[in-house]
């Protein structure tokens, strides 16, 4: 049952349940009795004895039109294990995390397509959107197919997922890091204005869906290269106006309140900045800070796509550097942390791992790169709690440096997406910071399996991949130091348990996520912040067999 047949999130006492499921939470949607009664088909791993089940019947009986004496039929089961958990996989018990904590929930890339059809024929020209050639009853995909973007029904499963989480374990704020709707929109109309409109559009959908579950909430949103009217184009100012309609009400949320940990943004100067560049402040709480930065004013291959570029577009970038600059003194002074948002990231693209074949792609200008690593991993190394991005779609986490020294590592995490459309599932997490520290101290992540989704048709069981603390046992908190040490156990040769969680992970259990991989591409693209970087590390890290 999507969000328009069960009413919308405001006029409910609880969370809805029928969107998405959780950590062994299963519900079905009545599409018919066969879908009705069908068992659950999803999957739970766990681990240790003393396991309960229990299941929860509801019955709803609805009269609907009286000329049409037609039924109604609600159906939710509930399935519930209270087992132990094995690390880095699935399991019915969530993580023993203190209250403590703050608690962000973190998705990303939705690419939500406003035109999927889930009838249209996978050997359509376009499998995505058209249904000229209909399709069969098993190529019918609800959620969503790999190879294409978000359908508004996965996305809805996604939120539903988190809506029942936030029951338990309510989330302070919910971060988006960016990449919101469709990777085609753009193409559509033939270049012209009419592309604007259908971003504009995907937009607005996914703004008032993010509502409709979380009304009253905080959000944190990023520019990615998809956020834009034109694929990797830096927008005008014209068009942070037509985003600000969409956006602002998310972020200023006039309706918040400021929550146990004093969460605000400040409107004088969100408005200042975001309608100039796309880049904020948030006061996150009293001890920590969050600098959402534009990473399109750094990113060589958006200039390029960007014509003409306009006059203003350097100029910003540089303002929009001054301004981290300025946000990290005034955070230090404070003795605050903080943690810097973005989606594109600095650094190296994995997929172009074969020089000879494909020069391998450099995100960001040298010289914004340099200065970025520097304020982060050097002069304000002991203010930034973590550096957190996207883009790449795979969960991701590096230690960058522009010298080379350990001791100038920054350490940024790079979350996976809810599109599918690179041979992923979706996922999503909850970040947890430590506020005695205002550290970042754990996560845990959750994913579904897009193949049994669409089996099902009617429902969808979203369940927990893996705890970052459990999988890589070690200290509770994230740093630079903790993650070089997690990578010298994924490159050990004498023992590949680290390397498969990671890798599984990272693919989010895709099928053949190993098939392509190479533990010293990966080792040195995590550690490179530029092309000459990454050529050294391969020069002592020559190519392994794979495993």
């Amino acid at each position: 049952m999507d969000v328009s047949s069960a009413g919308s999130v405001d006029d409910r006492d609880e969370p809805l349940l029928d969107a998405g499921t959780v950590e062994g939470f299963s519900v079905q949607r009545a599409a018919s009795p066969r879908s009705a009664s069908e068992p659950n088909k999803g999957q739970a791993v766990t681990g240790g004895g003393g396991c309960r089940q229990w299941h929860v019947l509801l019955l709803a009986c609805v009269s609907v039109l009286a000329l049409a004496s037609t039924i109604a039929m609600i159906v939710v089961v509930v399935d519930k294990n209270n087992c132990g958990s094995n690390s880095g996989s699935s399991s019915s018990q969530q993580a023993h995390l203190p209250d403590a904590w703050m608690r962000m929930f973190a998705l990303s890339d939705v690419h939500l397509d406003i035109l999927y059809n889930s009838s249209a024929s996978a050997i359509s020209p376009q499998p995505c959107q058209n249904a000229s050639i209909p399709a069969t009853y098993h190529s019918i995909a609800p959620y969503g197919r790999v190879g294409c973007d978000s359908s508004q029904a996965l996305f809805e499963s996604a939120l539903g997922a988190m809506a029942n989480l936030d029951r338990s374990q309510k989330a302070d704020v919910i971060l988006v890091t960016g990449d919101k709707t469709g990777h085609h929109l753009y193409n559509y109309a033939n270049g012209s204005s009419a592309n604007g409109m259908l971003v504009l559009q995907g937009q607005a959908k996914f703004a008032s869906t993010l509502r409709q579950f979380f009304p009253g909430r905080r959000h944190i949103l990023t520019m990615g290269n998809n956020d834009v009217q034109y694929h990797w184009q830096i927008p005008s100012t014209d068009w942070y106006r037509n985003l600000y309609a969409h956006w602002a009400p998310l972020i200023l949320c006039a309706e918040c309140e400021r929550g146990r940990f004093n969460t605000a943004v400040d409107p004088v100067q969100f408005n200042k900045t975001f309608l100039r560049g796309g880049y904020y402040q948030v006061q996150i709480s009293d001890g920590l800070v969050g600098l959402i930065v534009n990473s399109l004013y750094w990113s060589s291959y958006a200039w390029s796509q960007t014509r003409p570029l306009r006059s203003e577009i350097p100029v910003i970038a540089s303002e929009q550097l001054t301004w981290l600059t300025e946000q990290l003194a005034l955070a230090k002074v404070a003795k605050r942390k903080a943690i810097i948002v973005g989606h594109v990231p600095p650094g190296l693209d994995p997929y172009r791992s074969d020089p000879t074949v494909q020069p391998i792609k450099q995100f960001w200008f040298d010289n914004y790169t340099r200065s970025f690593l520097q304020l982060t991993g050097e002069t304000y190394r002991s203010t930034v709690a973590c550096a957190l991005f996207a883009h790449l779609h795979k969960d991701d986490f590096h230690v960058l440096s522009y010298n080379g020294q350990a001791a100038s590592h920054t350490t940024a995490l790079l979350l996976s997406s809810i599109s599918p459309v690179y041979e992923n599932n979706p996922a999503f997490r909850t970040l947890y910071f430590n506020p005695s520290s205002w550290s970042l101290a754990d996560y845990t992540q959750y994913w579904t399996d897009m193949v049994q989704d669409n089996m099902r048709q009617t429902s969808t069981r979203w369940r927990k991949q893996y705890t970052f603390s459990e999988a890589y046992p070690g200290p509770q908190h994230i740093d630079a130091s903790r993650l070089e040490a997690i990578w010298q156990a994924i490159t050990s040769t004498e023992d590949s348990s680290t390397w498969l969680e990671y890798t599984h992970n990272r693919q989010i259990f895709a099928p053949n996520s190993l098939s392509s991989y190479s533990r010293e591409h990966l080792y040195c693209i995590a550690h490179s912040a530029n092309v000459t970087a990454y050529e050294a590390c391969r020069l002592v890290r020559p190519q392994q067999p794979r495993s």
